[in-house]
This record gives structure tokens, sequence and C-alpha cells, in this order.
């Protein structure tokens, strides 16, 4: 098989990714360039002329329609036959003796004086008037109440050089009455371009209505249209068939138009097939098919004729041209320069496009989606062969989504099998694309093309109203890797993504460690657009989260200041996780405008595990974060194990640590439950008590004697954790194991730490040593004595 293929179609794809290896000419999508702007085509339609006067109730109304309009040069001219204008007045509506004028504009008068006509298109005189009565000219008796004679119907007089009148001589009582004005003999000297127009003027109260009509355009004497259509590539001979217009008769005369192919392509020595007259003159100077000359040499081609037509010409003809040498001929459009001493319309014609078998993908309008949502739709999907066949059966092409998006088919299903949620349209029989998903985790939409293109023309298929899952706090272009067995390659833009919500602080203030009760501005959740809280499949809690150590000390209000979404059951229940603070609120109601939710004055506890730096609050819960929360287990798996937020902001900032720990003397005795703390008796819960060689004490005065407030004990219940801060230094101990965990690394003690009566005991030599004290142990008084030294 040759390496070039038959393409009958120009493509130009938006975005264009390129493909595959063999060079071939691809169609020129037909380009029928006239820069004219002529009246004719409007005139053709046959619509009435609006009159200048528009008739009453009193009186009927005349309509004027242009039946035809030709174009005439612009040079001087005798005996020139203009356009012809029907006037159609209505029944009962014109009496005897009215009458209407006619006047020529400026630069055009009567050759021969104005007169009747006998047919419609008779072109005799310089205004000929036709009369069609109707059944006012019936029978006799019908013409003694009209007073209408045949023949006779009508006076038509000179008035001026370029004007005449025309008088009924009876009543129209029978039926309405056709006139047909023939601008037949008309002299023209010297008229500016654009419409040629005759005023048609009436007294206020005659049947007839003022107004005008277009009779002829004016064009550039000489100038000729040229236009290039159903370019074909076959192999190495292409063809386009090339359509010559005159604008004005005898425009191409004896001229010629010279059409030169760019480096590496040449003509062929004889046109494809004869030409076409498309229109000429009816008379003996009317141009033939063998009138039509052409001359290739190399890589021009020359057209002219043989004879100049008395009557505006044109006519069509299939060429053709090659490629001479693959070295010198330039992919992409193949332009041809116009010259020659015919005026012409254009100064290049593309007659077609030397390309690569291959093809592209692109996206013509990019939508605008919401991070944190599904069903979500993404722009439409071109996928088109830049010339027809070059996608053969079995051939691929995958679109690869990235990690923070899924085709909604494997967001909704673990297996999503050949299901597509969109809608697939294809040309030129560019279908029949089997859909699968690869990868774990399906981000892949595999296309398998099972119908090889049939026809000459380049094929597509577009996939419509396709729809992506993103996980929350996606932001930025949503761009699709392009890949496959076709060889395309490249990215695409196919939507951008936009929070759904986004979060405010009102203020910014500075918080103390280790204090609570501490106030921070209001603070703000709004929506990207109406729904953005989802309210579906029970999925409709908001959750701002704290940091660790950071905790609401009270539940703030929290109301709408904006739009019409409803909110309930605020709580600032942490659920077992006492060392994290977490507001959380149902919606009640999706928005149907975007709404702003505001969590008023809300006030911190930070305790001394708080870092200083930022506070940050993120945003999260199924109705800001819908996919972090739904979705398919597997394909989703990591946007629930990240919990992605939707949002988040600083809403404060930690400064310098509250007062803390004190230098303290402790003696505890073993077995009892009393101990002096700088002196001072106290009583424990529970006694201190000696185990495998290691001292336990109770945690709460464990930390007293260690010189930790009672503010900075915290425990976890959830993960069994005590955390001991003491300044700059935070100890974690988890019960039940020999974890000792200090600023965050981790230490194997040699015993664990344990509950005894249900009361938290530390092995006090090695948290001491964690937070700085020293012990000293009496054998004989069986006494423990710690000594911060802080």
């Amino acid at each position: 098989m040759s390496d070039k293929i038959r393409q009958k179609d120009k493509n130009n794809i938006s975005g264009y990714i390129q493909g595959g290896e063999k060079k071939v000419m691809t169609k020129f999508n037909k380009k029928m360039i006239n820069v004219l702007a002529t009246a004719t085509l409007v005139a053709g339609v046959a619509a009435p002329i609006a009159a200048l006067t528009a008739p009453t109730a009193v009186h009927a109304a005349s309509s004027y329609t242009a039946v035809n309009t030709p174009s005439i040069g612009s040079s001087q001219t005798t005996n020139t036959t203009l356009g012809r204008v029907k006037v159609n007045v209505s029944q009962a509506s014109v009496g005897k003796g009215e009458s209407f004028t006619v006047t020529l504009p400026k630069g055009f008068e009567f050759a021969t004086n104005p007169n009747i006509v006998p047919t419609a298109i008779d072109s005799t005189y310089g205004l000929g008037v036709y009369i069609d009565p109707g059944d006012n000219n019936d029978d006799a008796a019908a013409r003694a109440e009209t007073g209408y004679v045949p023949g006779e119907g009508l006076t038509v007089e000179k008035l001026t050089n370029n004007s005449a009148r025309v008088t009924f001589n009876f009543t129209n009582s029978k039926d309405s009455v056709d006139l047909y004005l023939n601008f037949g003999k008309i002299n023209v000297n010297g008229p500016s371009n654009g419409p040629v127009k005759a005023t048609i003027d009436a007294a206020s109260a005659s049947g007839f209505t003022s107004g005008e009509a277009t009779i002829a355009n004016v064009v550039s004497s000489g100038q000729v249209s040229l236009s290039a259509a159903d370019t074909v590539s076959s192999e190495e001979n292409f063809t386009a068939t090339l359509k010559v217009k005159e604008e004005t008769a005898g425009s191409l005369g004896n001229s010629n138009i010279k059409l030169k192919l760019p480096s590496g392509f040449k003509w062929d020595s004889a046109p494809k097939a004869d030409p076409t007259i498309l229109f000429t003159s009816n008379t003996d100077k009317a141009i033939k098919p063998e009138d039509v000359r052409y001359s290739a040499d190399g890589d021009t081609l020359t057209l002219s004729l043989r004879k100049v037509s008395d009557a505006q010409t044109s006519f069509q003809l299939p060429v053709g041209f090659y490629v001479d040498d693959e070295n010198s001929a330039k992919e992409g459009d193949v332009t041809v320069s116009i010259s020659g001493n015919a005026t012409t319309d254009v100064s290049s014609l593309v007659v077609g496009s030397y390309g690569q078998i291959g093809g592209g993908v692109s996206v013509a309008t990019p939508t605008t989606i919401l991070a944190g949502h599904d069903e979500q739709k993404i722009g439409d999907i071109v996928i088109k062969e830049t010339v027809a066949n070059s996608f053969v059966k079995g051939r691929t092409v995958t679109l690869r989504l990235p990690e923070g998006a899924r085709w909604q088919s494997t967001f909704e299903s673990n297996n999503p099998g050949s299901s597509f949620s969109g809608s697939m349209e294809n040309t030129n029989g560019l279908g029949g694309a089997e859909v699968s998903y690869t990868d774990s985790d399906k981000r892949t939409l595999k296309l398998t093309f099972n119908n090889a293109n049939s026809t000459t023309d380049a094929g597509s298929l577009k996939l419509k109203n396709v729809e992506v899952a993103t996980q929350p706090g996606f932001s930025g272009d949503l761009n699709v890797d392009v890949a496959g067995s076709q060889g395309l390659s490249g990215t695409v833009k196919v939507a951008a993504v936009k929070q759904a919500v986004t979060l405010a602080a009102a203020s910014k203030p500075t918080l103390t460690i280790g204090l609570g009760d501490q106030q921070v501005g209001d603070i703000t959740i709004t929506e990207a657009a109406k729904e953005a809280f989802v309210k579906k499949d029970g999925s409709r809690e908001v959750i701002l989260e704290l940091p660790t150590g950071v905790r609401f000390a009270a539940t703030p209000e929290v109301k709408v200041t904006a739009g019409d979404v409803k909110v309930k059951s605020v709580s600032t229940d942490t659920y077992g996780e006492s060392n994290k603070g977490r507001l959380s609120f149902y919606i009640d109601s999706e928005s149907a405008t975007p709404s702003t939710i505001t969590i008023t004055a809300p006030k911190l506890t930070v305790d001394r595990t708080v870092a200083q730096g930022d506070i940050v609050a993120k945003l999260k819960g199924s109705a800001v974060s819908y996919t972090a929360y739904k979705g398919a287990s597997d394909n989703t798996q990591n946007w629930k194990d990240n919990n992605t937020a939707a949002a988040e902001t600083a809403i404060a900032t930690v400064g310098t640590p509250a007062p803390g720990a004190t230098s303290t003397k402790a003696v505890f005795t073993l077995g009892s439950t009393s101990y002096t703390v700088d002196g001072q008796s106290k009583t424990a819960e529970v006694a201190p008590y000696a185990e495998n060689g290691r001292t336990y004490l109770p945690v709460r005065y464990a930390a007293e004697a260690l010189g930790v407030s009672q503010q900075n004990i915290l425990f976890d219940k959830a993960t069994s954790t005590v955390t001991l801060i003491k300044g700059s230094t935070v100890a974690q101990i988890k019960l039940n194991t020999n974890l000792l965990t200090v600023n965050g690394s981790v230490i194997r003690m040699d015993v664990k730490a344990v509950t005894n009566k249900n009361r938290t005991v530390l092995p006090i030599a090695w948290v001491s040593r964690a937070l700085d004290a020293s012990i000293t142990y009496d054998a004989t008084a069986k006494t423990v004595t710690v000594e911060n030294k802080n």
C-alpha cells in the first residue's frame, strides 16, 4: 500500500496533538472566498422592500419587491439592462387617476422613453411597465364596473431624464393588480459602488405607498471572484475544483489569472475534467467549455478565456497537482499565490493541506467544576483523524486523569466495566469505540476503535457531557494525559477546578499556650456556587477541625449570614478525641443561591502541646468533602484515608506559653497514701509501690512531683495515652506499653505503664529523667524523694 492515503478533509483542532508517521494531502474544507458584499442574494429572496411611508387603515397599501438585481460595472455604459420590480396593489385600494412617480438615482437616465410593455420581462424601453389586472378584466361587466380598458389601463409618461409618472386609468374594485417595472434601457454615467435604488413616490392620500427598490448593484469593473472547493487527496495526486466568477460582463475578457503553488508542488499538465459553465450570456457571445484556456508550467497555472462575453459568466474547473519534491514541500496548508492582469478578489487561495497520518485530541471549551464533588461535567473531548483512515481497526486512545480525579463510572464502582457517564457522537464512520478502564485505581479511560473509517473524509469521535469526580482540596487545571496505540501523546485541559467552599477568618489574634477561653475572630464558610454544600445520600455534615491541642472552650453560634442554605444540630462533641477541637453541624437544605455561614466569636483553649505558629482550622465533612466519604472504596481509598480537607485557613497564631512548671520537692513513702510537697502534707488516692525494681506513682501526684501543673496533664482515653507538658518538653506514655515519647522521639522503657485500682500509675524513674527531675530512694525509710530542677 502507498504511504499516502486518500483524504477529503482539512482538520484544524484546538490544542492539537499530532501522532503517526506517514504524510498525505488533507482536504481543505470548502472555502468559497468572495469578499464582494453584493445585494444580489438579498434581492433573490424576493422579499418586499420596506416602504418609506407605511399605509394607514384609511388607504390600502402597495408593496414593492425586487425581482432581480444584476451586478454592473462602475464605468460609463449605455442601454444597460437593470433589474425588475414587482408592484402589488391591493384590491379596491386605487381609484382612477391615482398615480406614482419613479425616479432613478444620480448617474442613471432613461436611454429611451418610458412606455407600456406587452410582457413582464420586456426590456425595450427605459422604463417598461407591464400590468396584470387580474379579475378586473374578467368580463364586460367587470370592465364596465372598474372602467378597465385592455391596453389602456395605465398611462406612462416621462417627466425628466430620470423620472416618470405611472397613472391608473381604472378602479381595481374586482381584484388586486400586479405591475412590473422593467428598467430595460438605462444609460449609466460613473455610478458609485453599492446598491442602485429607484425611488417610488405617491401622495399621502393615495392608495399607493411610497418606497424604494434595489434595481442593480455596482461593483468594481473587471473584478473576478476566485474560490476553491472539494479538494481531494489520492496517493500523491491531488485535486481541487476552482470556481471563477465574473462580477460584471467581460471582467475576465482577454485577461488572465495565474496561480502559483509553493515550493515542492507542481500542477498537472491538463485539467482533471472539462470546465462546467455555471452561467453566461444567451447570445452568440456566450462562453462555452472550449473557450476556457488552461496552461500549466510547473508550479504556475494560467487561466483565461478565448473571447469576451456580453454577460456575466461563471465556470468551475477541476484541476490537479502533486508533490514533486518531498524535501521542499512543507506540511500544512498548500496556498497558491494569485497574480495575472485580471483583478481578483483574493491574493492567495488554499487548495489543500499536506500533513501526517495520525490524529489529535482537543477540548474546545473547558468547563469549571467544583472540588470534592462528583457528577461534574467536563468539556467535550474531540478525537479526530488528521486524514481519513488514520485510525486502523483495533487501535486505542487512552485518557488518563490526574490522581485527584476519577471518571464518574469509576467513582461509583470498583468494577465499572464498559459503563460510561456521557455520550458519544461520531462523524464519517469513526465510531464503535469500546470503553474500558485500566490501572489499579481506574484513572485511565481506554477507547478501542473497532470500526475503521470507511469514508474519504477524516473522522472524529466526540465524548459529550462526560462526568468526573475530584477529591476535596483539588484546584487548578484538570488536565488529561493522552496516549494509546494510535500514537497520540500530550495533554489537554478539560476543566478548571475551584474550591467548592472557602474558609476565612475575620482576624488572626495571638493566643497563649496553656490558657483557655481565648477569643478569636468570626470564621466564615462561603459557597463558590449554589448547592456547593452537598445534601444527598444522607451526606450533609460540615466539620471544622482544629489541630491537636486546640479545643473549643464552648459551642459558638453558627448562623447563615448570606443566601438561603439551612443548618442544624451544631455541636462541639469530640467523640473521645479530647485533645482535638471539633465543631460540627448539618446541612438541612441545599442553597438556591451561594450562601455564607458564620461561626460567631468562637473561644479556644490552647494546651502546652501546641507549637508556636499558626493555628490552622480545616473544613471537612461529607457536605463539603463528599468524595472523601463516598464513592468506590478501592478506586478512591486514598481520598478516604487522607480525609482531605475542602478548605483550611489560619484562625490564630500561638505566641509565648503561659506560666508552667515550678521548683518542687516531693517525698513519697511506699505503701502509704500520705506524702509531702515542699513540706506540706498531702494525701493520694493510691499509694506508691515498687514492682520489679521500679517505683510507680499515681499520674496526678507524679506530675505534681515533677513540677507539672494540672492543666498540663492530659489523658486521651481513645488511645490510652498520658501527655505531660513541662516547659518546652512534652512526654507521652501509652498505657500497657513500654513506649515513652519525648518531643517526638520514642524511648523503650524496661517496664510498662499500667493502671492500679482504676488509677493510672507511671514508672517515675523514666518519666523524671524525661522531664529533668532527680530521684533519691531511701531503702531504710522506704521513701522516694522527687526534686524538680526548674
